[in-house]
């Protein structure tokens, strides 16, 4: 599990990023369900804070801008569910007015995967009602409003080159509000306040790189424990037979005996050596492992006893180092 730390973090890094990445002026539709908003310039709409949008939701949401404008909707991401049985059961529609009582711009509900698209309003303002069913969430959707007008573009209005007028504040915002890219072409974004992050984005990713290389050294840190001292522990309180042991000798029994499923270069000469190690007079007498097998008098499974005299090479016996945490 805690190999998983360092990957779930990232991810509620991302989440937390969405909300202080953009400079743009935003909300999240499950926190603001049948709100509103009045729109000088633009505004950005996201169907969830989450990674999926919720289950069993029904919310709309109105923005408005200034009389003589009209509010231009830029979806940028689009996923819904696909339809079931060719009908829509998580499905957005958008509204040219101030309530869902108003017509549909679009000419049916919206669902499965759209990619960018546009929708202007008539007049001043313009309702988006989002609804889904209990089951099958998607990413959901996000959406631009922009306040804009069509005709001559005033002094402090930016010409699109789709012949939408748009205010001069949002050249170079790094985001598309013309809906063509044409206010971002030749931005130089280096000057400050231009970058698309904001002071606490900087602090948030400096936060989760620091805990994401924290966690990864603990995920690491303990797989090395794991690996070099609690499976040996692990190891010891289980029982051998004698087809697990590469080497046999009657050694001191507070050592190990060398085997096939645990197993350290230290003993790399030692596993590769078909025949009995040397004899040591230290140790007594050294049997082959037939030997051992013959006079054990029972099956493969039989087991290597841990008291007494032991048929197993001992770490302390060979290399003599008593000490287990060496290892």
């Amino acid at each position: 599990m805690a190999g998983y730390l360092p990957f779930i973090l990232l991810v509620n890094c991302v989440l937390l990023l969405k909300s202080s990445v953009f400079c743009l002026d935003g909300v999240f539709l499950n926190q603001a369900c049948n709100g509103g908003k009045y729109v000088a310039k633009s505004h950005r709409l996201e169907s969830s804070d989450a990674l999926y949008y919720a289950p069993n939701l029904a919310c709309s949401y109105t923005v408005t801008v200034d009389t003589g404008k009209k509010v231009m909707l830029i979806s940028r991401i689009f996923e819904l569910e696909a339809k079931v049985s060719g009908a829509c059961v998580d499905y957005v529609n958008i509204h040219d007015g101030d309530s869902t009582a108003a017509s549909t711009i679009n000419t049916s509900p919206l669902c499965g995967v759209v990619y960018k698209t546009t929708y202007t309003s008539t007049d001043n303002a313009m309702t988006v009602y989002f609804e889904t069913d209990s089951t099958g969430a998607r990413h959901g959707f996000d959406f631009i409003f922009v306040a804009v007008t069509t005709g001559t573009c005033g002094t402090s209005q930016f010409a699109c080159n789709n012949s939408v007028c748009i205010d001069s504040d949002l050249q170079c915002s790094q985001q598309d509000e013309c809906a063509d890219n044409s206010d971002e072409d030749g931005c130089d974004y280096a000057i400050p306040g231009k970058a698309g992050l904001d002071g606490s984005a900087f602090l948030i990713i400096g936060l989760c790189i620091g805990l994401f290389l924290f966690l990864l050294a603990t995920a690491l840190l303990s797989w090395y424990v794991y690996r070099h001292h609690i499976r040996w522990r692990l190891y010891l309180r289980r029982p051998l037979t004698v087809e697990e042991v590469v080497h046999e000798e009657t050694t001191q029994t507070t050592a190990y005996p060398v085997t096939k499923i645990y197993y350290k270069e230290k003993f790399q000469d030692m596993y590769s050596d078909p025949g009995p190690p040397p004899y040591h007079s230290n140790y007594g007498s050294i049997k082959a492992k037939s030997d051992v097998t013959s006079e054990s008098q029972g099956s493969s499974t039989d087991v290597i006893s841990g008291g007494g005299v032991s048929t197993s090479t001992r770490k302390g016996s060979i290399f003599e180092i008593p000490d287990e945490t060496a290892y």
